[in-house]
């Protein structure tokens, strides 16, 4: 059986409903069993990197020391592989898909980390009880 990507490196992600398939794609399913934060980089004309980096058992509410090592981990990737460019960041969880406070907080803080590390975050998506949302900086 052969499986095809929709979206392959070098691939743009011209607008919003594209970030949403990305998303979808990055998602898998979106019943996740665990909690899990997925990344993935867009270069300075966004087209995709081909990288994408799942840290699984992620807490329910952003700590320092998590955030930190995030922060590290975007600016790296972004420094190294993708000058000028930004990331994707997918925050699947078990539950149904009403989003929550701990996922605005995630939201929220992973924002104002990548803001303070010199990131653009070109979109926050929870996946969860079937759906993809996207999270806007408002939503934080």
């Amino acid at each position: 059986m052969e499986t095809i990507s929709p979206f392959r490196p070098g691939d743009q992600v011209a607008d919003d409903a594209e970030l949403l398939e990305l998303a979808h794609f990055l998602a898998g399913g979106v019943h996740a069993r665990r909690r899990t934060l997925t990344v993935t980089w867009l270069d300075a004309d966004d087209r995709l990197l081909g990288l994408a980096l799942p840290i699984d058992d992620v807490p329910v509410r952003p700590d320092a020391a998590a955030l930190v090592g995030l922060g590290t981990v975007l600016r790296s990737v972004v420094d190294d592989e993708a000058p000028g460019g930004c990331a994707v960041v997918v925050l699947e969880r078990p539950g149904d898909a009403t989003l929550t406070a701990d996922d605005r907080a995630w939201n929220h803080d992973l924002r104002a980390e990548a803001d303070d590390r010199g990131v653009r975050l070109r979109g926050f998506f929870v996946a969860a009880g079937g759906r993809v949302r996207p999270l806007a900086l408002d939503d934080a």
